[in-house]
């Protein structure tokens, strides 16, 4: 009665405890409190200066799509695009959907502000008669402005600034390369066709992680509405590819998941033919889940949708720890006190062992591992506090049954010699073609059909598919100015391609330029050079133009809709940072030409070339921490079981760990860095298998468990070679890989190696 009464105390306070760990993990996600990330290279830390210029590099963008709408006959295209502009209006899903990408700009607002300083802005052609100094251009252009049809920037701009160089200005700034003009609709053509863009502006409601999947959705449907085989559709912006990854990530961590859990239940329930036994395993899995769960809300501010499903792992570590307990329970008829003093140190030295060696992944600079530690670790830990309370003390309602005798299985040495000879051949047979892949590209996720989109809209428009972004440093925002300016010139001299290099100054120049220009028009008025033009004007406008100011146009007079369309100027280490975008391809004989015409340095960011560097040192990393893990199982294995016994245990986990890797490379042709993470998690089920041999011997209970293991992790990982997320397949491919060799291994092992040394 005593001991009845004790077990169902342990059991409430489990069930008090985990009752307050799903309190918790509701409030916060009724609160807001969990965020969620499906960008695959955010999965990556490059240091806080590379993050913060990726941050203000991409943020143009984030709202940013465009659809092109090509039909053989011109008018069909103008009349979609006005459906699909209107209705995505009326959806509420953009902000703005115009054939213009400047359709935003208050032409009134921009007028009032650069008028106010009538001498201070030359567009290029000016520039260079200025630098011819030919005040010719400035008279024609002033003629052919005036002479023409009615023109609103004329109006807008000629009683602040009558010499409508602001005007030209304008004219400039709102040209659009290759773009041409179609009864108010844009188009551009290529390879003779006619593309219409629809340039979108979506509202940041509409396009967060818990929204994008449903807007995209929205979109496309609404293209496929109006999509036949004569026209031609093609999409383009980070959200599309956000939408894709975020619903594929999200499909698959609920399909491997629920199959996982489904798998487990359904094996439980035919090894053990009770309703008991799946209860409990069932209460295992949830609360290592749920305790994993709440960790990750609680230590990290956004949770990575691919820490999710890697932490599908924790199944197949956890599940041990409930199939060792409960058929060492159900062979030996222990229970309760006896049942933890004879399982407690197996699930120790195991659970101790791969706990220690997760926790060195937050060493790495990996966000994603360190979530994915963070959850197992804390899964683990609770797993088991499960098995050690909640199982070892549960209620067992069935009678009382004789139990076979224990008895060890006996296996000759020369299958397991066979096997070990097989492994030492593959790790032979991979090493001369042996090749880490470390090419971001490589993890791209993205559907073909986006990616084709991607390329098909770059080639059309004529730009690179990936911005190469120059950045510069400087004491303040007008060396930052005049570092842009200086930079423009030397790839204009460098090359006539006509790649756009987009940057905040071609709509500020520095004051050091504006003061220039205005030095070269007063000197005009001065020699009479632009009498043809002061002839119109009255005196008090000539007075006004000639008159001295100290006042100058800066950054922060710019409305937003322009501001947002450029890189932020950031603040890093007491400098600023500027950041330019450049559309066409920079090698590194660009970069020293350009190096050379400059007397400040220059500094190119690639964020494809930054991101594959990055992945090849982080792999550095995990291998240096492979080599620490396996240096640290050694030492523990001959802590425990001496040294010669526990170097020969030792080796099962990393000989499995090796081979693993080498088969992976043998059918993949390379391997990454998830093969090397996936390595982890082989050497921690290898040991939990080693371990639960030596304490408990070679017995049916052991060798049944293991096999149930092994079969859960086969079932887990073996579905993660379907995904269609490149590193959720490497990662599942390797594990599976691992888990037969390593039970093969066990299965086959001597018992002579077993035999402890008293």
């Amino acid at each position: 009665m005593i001991a009845f009464s004790k077990n169902r105390l342990i059991i409430t306070l489990w069930v008090i405890l985990t009752s307050l760990m799903a309190s918790a993990l509701v409030y916060k996600s009724a609160s807001g409190g969990i965020t969620f990330d499906a960008n695959i290279l955010n999965v990556l830390d490059l240091g806080d200066e590379i993050n913060d210029l990726t941050k203000a590099a991409a943020e143009p963008f984030k709202t940013k799509g465009l659809l092109l709408i090509q039909h053989q006959e011109h008018q069909e295209s103008k009349t979609t695009l006005t459906k699909i502009a209107e209705q995505l209006l009326a959806k509420g899903l953009v902000q703005t959907a115009s054939s213009e990408p400047s359709k935003d700009f208050d032409v009134n607002e921009l007028a009032n502000i650069y008028s106010s300083y009538p001498l201070a802005f030359l567009s290029q052609a000016a520039t260079k008669a200025k630098n011819n100094n030919d005040y010719s251009h400035i008279v024609d252009n002033y003629m052919g402005l005036m002479s023409a049809p009615s023109n609103p920037l004329v109006s807008l701009t000629i009683n602040k600034a009558p010499l409508l160089n602001v005007a030209d200005w304008f004219a400039d700034k709102s040209s659009i390369n290759r773009w041409q003009q179609d009864q108010g609709f844009t188009y551009i053509e290529h390879e003779n066709k006619r593309y219409y863009p629809l340039f979108l502006n979506f509202n940041q409601a509409a396009i967060q992680l818990d929204t994008v999947v449903a807007t995209i959705a929205q979109l496309d449907k609404l293209v496929a509405h109006y999509q036949t085989p004569n026209m031609e559709i093609l999409s383009s912006g980070l959200m599309f590819h956000s939408a894709a990854i975020t619903s594929q990530a999200s499909f698959e961590t609920q399909l491997f998941g629920g199959l996982s859990i489904v798998g487990v239940l359904l094996l439980t329930l035919i090894s053990f033919r009770s309703i008991q036994p799946l209860i409990c395993i069932s209460l295992l899995l949830g609360s290592a889940s749920l305790s994993g769960m709440l960790a990750l809300t609680l230590v990290f501010d956004n949770i990575h949708i691919l820490s999710l499903v890697f932490a599908v792992s924790l199944i197949g570590v956890a599940v041990d720890y409930g199939y060792h307990t409960l058929l060492t329970a159900k062979y030996t008829g222990f229970r309760n006190k006896q049942l933890r003093g004879y399982i407690a140190p197996a699930i120790f030295v195991s659970g101790g062992t791969t706990i220690i060696s997760y926790l060195l992944l937050l060493l790495l600079p990996i966000p994603l591992l360190q979530q994915v530690a963070v959850f197992i670790v804390a899964g683990l830990a609770f797993t088991i506090i499960t098995a050690l309370t909640l199982i070892v003390h549960w209620p067992w309602q069935s009678k009382p049954e004789t139990h076979p005798p224990i008895h060890e299985l006996e296996f000759q040495p020369q299958g397991f010699k066979v096997i070990l000879a097989g492994l030492i051949l593959c790790c032979l047979a991979a090493a001369p073609t042996w090749f880490f892949q470390d090419n971001i590209n490589a993890f791209n996720s993205s559907p073909a059909h986006l990616v084709n989109n991607e390329k098909r809209v770059s080639q059309i428009i004529g730009n690179q598919q990936y911005p190469r972004f120059i950045y510069t440093k400087g004491d303040n925002q007008q060396q930052i100015l005049q570092h842009f300016e200086q930079i423009r010139l030397a790839i204009n001299n460098i090359n006539d391609e006509g790649f756009e290099l987009l940057g905040i100054d071609q709509w500020v120049p520095s004051i050091n330029t504006q003061q220039a220009n205005i030095k070269w028009l007063q000197l005009g008025l001065a020699q009479g050079k632009l009498t043809p033009i002061t002839d119109f004007m009255t005196t008090e406008s000539v007075s006004n133009l000639n008159a001295s100011s100290d006042s100058f146009m800066t950054i922060e007079q710019l409305p937003q809709a322009i501001l947002k369309l450029y890189p932020a100027i950031t603040a890093k280490e007491g400098n600023q940072v500027g950041i330019l975008s450049y559309m066409g391809p920079i090698d590194p004989k660009f970069l020293q030409t350009l190096q050379q015409q400059l007397d400040f340095p220059v500094h190119y960011f690639d964020q494809p070339t930054k991101y594959s560097e990055a992945l090849a040192k982080l792999r550095e990393y995990l291998l240096l921490f492979l080599m620490l893990a396996a240096g640290a199982l050694l030492l523990l294995m001959t802590l425990r079981y001496g040294y010669l016994q526990g170097l020969k245990l030792a080796v099962i986990p990393i000989i499995t760990a090796l081979s693993s890797l080498a088969l992976s490379h043998l059918l993949l042709g390379y391997v990454t860095l998830f093969n090397l993470l996936a390595c982890i998690l082989i050497i921690a089920l290898a040991v939990d298998y080693v371990v639960f041999l030596i304490e408990h011997g070679k017995q049916q209970h052991v060798i049944k468990a293991i096999s149930l293991s092994a079969a859960t992790s086969g079932i887990a990982f073996g579905m993660f070679v379907f995904s269609s997320t490149p590193a959720i397949l490497q990662f599942g491919l390797t594990i599976l890989i691992g888990v037969i060799i390593a039970w093969s291994l066990c299965f086959t092992l001597p018992t002579t190696i077993l035999k402890r040394n008293q």
